[in-house]
């Protein structure tokens, strides 16, 4: 088993000076890494399992395309970035190479100080940054299996898969009579879900659009999602 005490993660970055052919100024932004939310996980990593991410844009980030940097960490827990930074924000993925623990988190992107960054004072330090199994809940799962029904309502809709997204959202995909649905949902942290809309239409879907029952998704020890839905049953999905 692998064992590794998660202290500091600095990254340092380069950036090249603007006039006469200045010597390159070092500018390190020290980043902390607080497991205490993922103590079970601090036996299964070292720090080289870790891989960061800088994207330009909000956009960038959320689909992976356009990385202005991308690396390993190294052994001491740190990495060099070497490329032309501009004096801005960036938005930074931290994450392990199965993207089980990363600094991921269901919330305003532009709120948080744990997905963006601004180089732009040196030695000076940015934030710890909380690192989270959320990761492991974004990707597409296939519908397996009814676990649980609700017994006040009889009719169920053909699951067919249930996609969860890094932006913050979530579509279950499934028919009924023949007619194939999107149920949209948005993402609210710790499991929670909130339906948005019901396309095409929610008027001849099974289910009344007053119910009040709780979304919840979670990935038991079998490594199945397991998701409280709009009806009210427990649907049992296998990632694809």
């Amino acid at each position: 088993m692998k064992k590794i005490i998660f202290t500091c993660l600095s990254i340092v970055c380069l950036f090249s000076c603007s006039s006469n052919d200045a010597e390159e100024q070092l500018n390190v932004i020290n980043i902390q890494l607080d497991l205490s939310q993922v103590d079970e996980y601090s036996n299964a990593y070292d720090y080289t399992d870790f891989r960061v991410a800088v994207y330009d844009s909000k956009e960038d980030y959320f689909n992976e395309v356009n990385m202005v940097f991308s690396g390993n960490v190294d052994a001491s827990g740190k990495i060099s970035i070497s490329e032309d930074l501009e004096d801005k924000s960036y938005y930074v993925d931290i994450y392990t190479e199965d993207k089980v623990l990363s600094n991921w988190e269901v919330m305003d992107i532009d709120a948080s100080n744990i997905i963006k960054f601004s180089p732009t004072n040196t030695n000076e330090s940015y934030s710890t940054v909380y690192m989270t199994d959320n990761r492991k809940f974004v990707g597409n799962w296939s519908f397996l299996f009814y676990k649980n029904f609700n017994n006040d309502n009889d009719e169920t809709t053909d699951k067919v898969f249930l996609s969860i997204n890094k932006e913050y959202t979530a579509t279950s995909y499934e028919t009924y009579k023949g007619v194939a649905y999107q149920l949209h949902f948005k993402l609210l942290g710790n499991g929670y879900l909130e339906l948005a809309a019901i396309e095409p239409s929610p008027d001849n879907y099974p289910v009344s659009q007053s119910s009040t029952q709780d979304l919840v998704v979670q990935i038991e020890q079998d490594g199945l999602l397991y998701f409280t839905n709009y009806s009210g049953n427990e649907a049992v999905y296998v990632r694809n």
